[in-house]
């Protein structure tokens, strides 16, 4: 009866350690992946920012024009920030999803309002902000 005992205890023992093991190991893996998911959310924000920018630019380039000529004078003109936002939609390809590609290419060809709210709003579906309600008014 006391083997059976000691086996018990024994196989208890372990079986806890096993499982402690186990969790810990779980949990350092969910912390890791969890890392990782939100350097890449970090770094996908800041390219959307740069986008929304550069369309903003290519929307309305006259009103940007002296900010362009300081933070970036290789953009002479708004053929030249659409040329960029054209590279940045090449880039995009490894990341974005088909929304929001095909958003950015409307816009390209089309820098309109409605398509730099449209092309916006999918950024942040990609984000992982959700989907909101924007009045799209004059500023």
């Amino acid at each position: 009866m006391d083997s059976v005992l000691v086996t018990l205890v024994t196989g208890l023992v372990a079986g806890l350690g096993v499982g402690s093991v186990l969790t810990a190991g779980a949990q350092h893996l969910l912390k890791r992946k969890e890392a990782t998911q939100d350097s890449q959310r970090k770094d996908l924000e800041a390219r959307y920012r740069v986008i929304v920018l550069l369309m903003y630019a290519a929307y309305d380039f006259s009103e940007n024009e002296t900010s362009l000529r300081i933070n970036r004078p290789d953009l002479k003109s708004k053929q030249d920030v659409l040329g960029d936002l054209k590279a940045e939609w090449h880039n995009m390809m490894l990341f974005a999803s088909q929304q929001t590609l095909n958003a950015l290419g409307a816009f390209i060809s089309n820098p309109s309002r409605q398509n730099f709210m449209k092309t916006s709003l999918a950024m942040r579906m990609d984000l992982g902000r959700g989907h909101v309600a924007v009045a799209i008014r004059d500023i």
